[in-house]
């Protein structure tokens, strides 16, 4: 099969369909064939055979496709739709396709029957017939983020929105408006494309290690392009003066032990000593994602509702489309700090990236990055200021779309109340004009003889042969999370109730965990008794945890009964009034003991 059709003749065919039309206009009205055909640049022949067939229309020079023109069309077709429900095409995906897409239709064709696939100088020639089609590298998304990203969750988040910046007077204050979130730098130069030999076989870049360490930045900006300083989270204990060096005016370190990720105390250190002192006066309202550092803890709500801060979370599965910074600053910040990481590398060649020299890197990128074009187009394209619910594209719900176009679809066929049997294929087919047997163009004339049409549209045969993957919603039931204002009397209670159930939850296995081990004890001393002459041998516990030792000392305020002398197998329950202890059947009040429910009863 030939890579490419090349014309012979530098002048042939190079009349348009236009010219063509005027030049039979002209003979019908009288003119000669011999000069239409000179006035206008179309060979004689040609016009003769278009006036005698009645045709006029350009056509293509050379031999027709291998699938012919319609066909193609419908394989098009189906690429797209594969690609707009999340499970694009590779390749070598369409040229199996297209194999057996021509065995189905009982083309005569010229692909190979051993490898059972076309060729790829037939997938070249496909792409330049089509070039609406281009290989491109796709992007990874989770399915928690494509289902998440629905048209009924975010229509929710944009109504609490509007009703939030409505009954606090925000719509017109930017400057009130800020989104603050979180994201990893690794300490490593990344390899990149670049130009190289052709042919070479090892193309290299040296790096800083295998995998840099990693360090938290925390950011925030506000709908006015206003960024505040950056607050970096390293792993460890001690901190270092130099680590400050070069790092951006403002900007703080935070030490942590166990990972460099945020946690609860660290996200309420940044709020009380980085945020309230530079948000202003009067009411803001700072949006957040739902990670737990932002939601659980109760101090970081009553300090924010003390001082006139909404925080106000996200849909989960959503920031991708839905939060300023991941939108409009993120990518940015790490193109810029990576391509200093590089540069780095190649200024002092032979020395690796630490954290000594984190600080100018992040200056360089903060710099660049950290502009207020940068911050106004995160919060205009995610329709928070101005508030507008139409700035989320159509083509960010694809993946919610085609689950929820599945689930209806499989509704109405289980509703039918006719008895015919359908095949689960065809609740995926695809919204076009159906194709008839006439519209199939083989490449012979006539099939081979014995041989008839197949039953299925070439719409139908495709999706037969390479069915496009439905999403089925989990089995697994969650409780659904949607976006919610932190600050708001109800979320603070029950973040509340959940902490108190908790923290009863760890009293009950920290009982639990002494019990055991008192048991072993005894069996110990029981075992040591019967094979000795000497009594009352006595093994001395070992010495209790600190969070053990806290509990001994507790004493039931209903019986009086110590903690670790209890032989009631009952829950033991904190007061929510008198912070104390008691058992569960020492009260006939829920979450407090005897004496404070009858003080709260009287008072009522």
């Amino acid at each position: 099969m030939p890579t490419e059709y090349r014309r012979k003749l530098s002048n042939r065919g190079k009349y348009t369909e236009d010219n063509l039309k005027l030049a039979i206009e002209a003979v019908r009205n009288g003119s000669s064939v011999n000069g239409a055909s000179k006035m206008y640049g179309i060979p004689r022949k040609t016009l003769e055979r278009k006036i005698k067939n009645n045709i006029s229309t350009t056509g293509r020079l050379g031999p027709d496709s291998m699938l012919a023109e319609a066909n193609e069309i419908k394989l098009v077709q189906h690429i797209k739709k594969a690609q707009k429900y999340g499970f694009p095409m590779t390749s070598q995906d369409v040229r199996k396709l297209a194999y057996n897409f021509a065995e189905g239709l009982l083309i005569n064709h010229k692909f190979s029957k051993e490898k059972e696939i076309a060729g790829s100088d037939w997938l070249r020639s496909f792409m330049r017939r089509h070039p609406d089609l281009s290989t491109r590298k796709a992007e990874g998304l989770s399915l928690g983020r494509g289902v998440g990203m629905n048209r009924v969750d975010v229509r929710s988040y944009f109504e609490l929105l509007h009703e939030v910046l409505k009954q606090n007077d925000l719509f017109d204050k930017p400057g009130c408006l800020f989104n603050v979130d979180e994201t990893g730098l690794q300490l490593n130069n990344r390899p990149g494309h670049v130009l190289a030999e052709k042919g070479a076989r090892n193309v290299v870049t040296v790096t800083s290690g295998e995998k840099g360490e990693t360090i938290s930045c925390i950011a925030c900006c506000n709908a006015e392009g206003f960024f505040l300083p950056p607050v970096c989270i390293f792993k460890g204990k001690n901190s270092k003066k130099e680590w400050t060096d070069s790092m951006p005016p403002g900007s703080h370190i935070v030490m942590s032990q166990k990972s460099a990720y945020v946690t609860a105390n660290i996200f309420l250190n940044w709020f009380k000593n980085h945020f309230l002192p530079r948000k202003g006066e009067g009411k803001a309202l700072l949006i957040l994602d739902g990670h737990s550092s932002h939601c659980s803890c109760v101090e970081l709500l009553e300090t924010a509702e003390a001082n006139d801060v909404i925080l106000l979370c996200l849909p989960p599965h959503s920031t991708h489309y839905l939060q300023p910074l991941d939108r409009a600053f993120f990518k940015s910040l790490k193109t810029f700090y990576y391509q200093a990481c590089k540069e780095g590398m190649q200024n002092h060649p032979g020395r690796k990236l630490g954290r000594p020299q984190f600080g100018e890197l992040l200056t360089k990128s903060w710099g660049k990055s950290a502009s207020a074009g940068n911050a106004m187009s995160g919060f205009r394209a995610t329709g928070i200021f101005p508030w507008n619910p139409d700035a989320i594209p159509d083509y960010a719900y694809t993946v919610s779309d085609q689950m929820v176009d599945c689930e209806n679809r499989e509704g109405q066929v289980q509703t039918q109340a006719t008895g015919e049997s359908r095949l689960p294929i065809n609740l995926m087919e695809d919204a076009i004009p159906s194709c008839s047997h006439d519209n199939i163009e083989p490449r012979s004339s006539t099939p081979a003889e014995g041989i008839s049409i197949p039953d299925l549209t070439p719409g139908k045969l495709l999706t037969r042969i390479n069915p496009t993957p439905a999403l089925v919603a989990s089995a697994r039931k969650r409780a659904k999370t949607v976006a919610t204002v932190l600050t708001s009397p109800e979320h603070i209670a029950s973040v509340k109730d959940r902490s108190t159930k908790k923290k009863v939850k760890e009293l009950k296995e920290i009982r639990q965990k002494k019990f055991r081990k008192k048991n072993i004890l005894q069996k110990r001393q029981r075992a040591l008794s019967t094979s000795s002459d000497e009594e009352n041998i006595k093994v001395p516990y070992e010495e209790e945890s600190d969070a053990l030792s806290e509990v001994d000392e507790t004493e039931c305020v209903g019986c009086g009964e110590s903690y670790n002398k209890t032989r009631k197998q009952e829950d033991w329950l904190k007061c929510i009034i008198c912070q104390k202890w008691f058992h569960e059947n020492c009260s006939s009040f829920l979450n407090t003991c005897q004496n404070c429910g009858k003080t709260a009863f009287r008072k009522k």
